[in-house]
């Protein structure tokens, strides 16, 4: 048996303000994390692990001045 089912969403006003601060939160940490990535497999390295990738630029930028935002 297959089975769907169909949500809608109706934010208020602070909380888009709260999902636009998420999706913007995430969208610079993809960011950095696929930059390393391109740049160890251009340099012949391999791909770290999620871990590390989360460790580097989630804990870690979170103590950056210019990160401290996260």
């Amino acid at each position: 048996m297959k089975a769907r089912y169909r949500y809608r969403c109706y934010p208020t006003p602070s909380h888009k303000l709260a999902l636009a601060k998420l999706f913007g939160c995430v969208r610079v940490v993809w960011n950095d994390s696929l930059a390393f990535c391109i740049s160890e497999y251009i340099g012949g390295k391999k791909k770290p692990k999620n871990a590390e990738l989360q460790k580097q630029f989630i804990t870690q930028a979170k103590k950056l001045e210019e990160r401290e935002w996260l």
